[in-house]
């Protein structure tokens, strides 16, 4: 009984040695695992204090710039540049009682347009060209005009006064002639004409809403000034700047500044003083 006591007191006795060994081998370890604690402490407390100073200061933390938002930023810079220059464009030219300046010119030109293809509203075609134009016989009524804007614009006409004939929906689209203004703005019957393509029910005869000019033709060009290269001098610093066909290009009878006129005329290979052929003239010219 005594000898399996001592030998159970020695198996206790064996054990806490190696428990002791295998605390001591953890303990060794231990200072290594210390060693490597100040590092990750110093590397904290770093963050901590950007952290508090950020805090503090309130600012954001700093972004990195790199080459992408450099160009999107750029890009972005120059749209807006390009949404402020429409912004600002100077607006279309304001017409006097007589649209005559001192020496009895014209101040402010016009542009009127019409569509040289087929196209059919409630049945009728609408085609009309500068050929049409140039077959009348007597002054044309430019009817079926239903833009309150266009529509001031025509009564801002003066008999004498002229307009480029603009062909539109066209192969291409663009200048195509002169016409002349030879019956000032007059309500436009068609209106009230239940038949007429571009008949208004809301339209009463006792007030009326539209109105039309009598224009006759002048001269149709060479070739066509079409509406890519006007708007190719449309950009910001160009002749055509702000010219309102680019402006407002949903705008069927349009202003022109005299500055503009000029430059199309030369676009389409006319010499100065062309513009003022009259019918006549341009008859004759056509039966040499």
């Amino acid at each position: 009984m005594s000898s399996q006591r001592r030998s159970a007191r020695q198996s206790q006795t064996v054990a806490p040695k190696y428990e002791d060994k295998s605390s001591s081998h953890s303990e060794d370890e231990a200072p290594k695992r210390k060693a490597a604690k100040p590092t990750r402490r110093k590397r904290a407390r770093e963050n901590d204090d950007e952290v508090d100073v950020k805090k503090e200061d309130g600012s954001p933390p700093p972004k990195k710039v790199t080459k992408r938002s450099t160009k999107a930023a750029a890009k972005t810079a120059v749209k807006t540049e390009s949404r402020i220059a429409k912004r600002v464009a100077a607006p279309p030219p304001d017409v006097s009682e007589t649209n005559r300046d001192e020496k009895g010119e014209q101040e402010v030109y016009w542009l009127l347009k019409a569509e040289p293809l087929p196209r059919y509203e409630n049945g009728v075609n609408v085609a009309f060209s500068i050929d049409d134009l140039r077959a009348c016989t007597e002054p044309e009524p430019w009817g079926g005009v239903r833009n309150p804007q266009a529509r001031n614009n025509m009564q801002a006409m003066r008999v004498g006064d002229l307009g480029f004939f603009y062909h539109s929906n066209a192969k291409p689209s663009g200048v195509v002639g002169v016409l002349r203004v030879v019956e000032e703005a007059k309500v436009d019957e068609t209106a009230f004409d239940k038949k007429d393509p571009y008949y208004d029910p809301k339209s009463e005869r006792g007030k009326p809403k539209w109105y039309c000019v009598g224009v006759e033709f002048v001269r149709k060009f060479d070739e066509v000034v079409d509406l890519h290269k006007i708007k190719s001098y449309a950009q910001q610093g160009g002749p055509l700047e702000g010219m309102q066909l680019i402006t407002n290009g949903r705008l069927s009878v349009c202003k022109v500044r005299k500055n503009e006129w000029d430059f199309i005329l030369k676009l389409a290979g006319e010499k100065e003083g062309d513009s003022a052929v009259t019918k006549e003239e341009s008859s004759t010219e056509e039966n040499k």
